[in-house]
């Protein structure tokens, strides 16, 4: 019998460009993750949200924010729908998180249909500015807040996790995974100015 397994590939396999380091923007693709877009159903919000907290002791944002705990996480991206994301969670997440959830909500498998990026350094504020119609100043765009929008004509949603230890801003950002090529050409030719590094993610503690 044929095998017919599939070997996971980067959203940005094939992509040339030379990266410029200096620090100033640094970038690298989320891998193994679990995604999954979590629908409530009819009438049955309160139910799925105190069904979330008994499971992931997390409640689940109100509006467009962050909200996670252990390896799992929420963000609000429209009323009563998140994007739920769980850490080397990989397809298995969303069947869990539909056993979990049924009969309150509807849950889709994401984890092959986006692109998750995590973006940092001293210049990425001054990079994402230049799409983003989005104000991610620090006092207007705190760690744990969200917002889906617009950045070069690509529908993106973009929260804002802890910042470094050196006191850089971290934000994390997804795509759908057809136009991951397509954004990084806009997010590469924004930082060139700052010089940017395509780093490999690190392997989970």
């Amino acid at each position: 019998m044929a095998d017919t397994s599939l070997t996971p590939r980067s959203a940005l396999s094939g992509m040339g460009g030379k990266p410029q380091p200096s620090g100033g923007v640094t970038v690298y693709e989320r891998h193994g993750l679990g995604l999954a877009t979590m629908l409530a159903r009819r009438n049955q919000e309160a139910q799925l949200r105190e069904r979330i907290k008994q499971h992931f002791l997390i409640d689940l944002p109100d509006g467009p924010a962050l909200a996670h705990a252990d390896k799992v996480a929420f963000i609000g991206i429209g009323p009563g729908n998140w994007l739920a994301l769980s850490e080397n969670g990989g397809h298995v997440f969303s069947t869990s998180l539909r056993q979990i959830t049924v009969p309150l909500a509807s849950v889709s498998d994401q984890s092959g249909g986006y692109a998750v990026f995590r973006v940092s350094g001293h210049a990425i504020r001054e990079t994402l500015a230049k799409g983003f119609a989005v104000d991610l100043d620090a006092r207007a765009f705190k760690p744990g807040d969200a917002a889906t929008t617009l950045v070069s004509h690509i529908g993106a949603t973009i929260w804002r996790r802890e910042d470094n230890p050196d006191g850089t801003a971290v934000f994390e950002i997804t795509v759908f995974r057809s136009l991951a090529q397509s954004f990084w050409e806009w997010l590469s030719g924004s930082a060139a100015e700052f010089g940017y590094e395509l780093l490999q993610e690190p392997a989970p503690q």
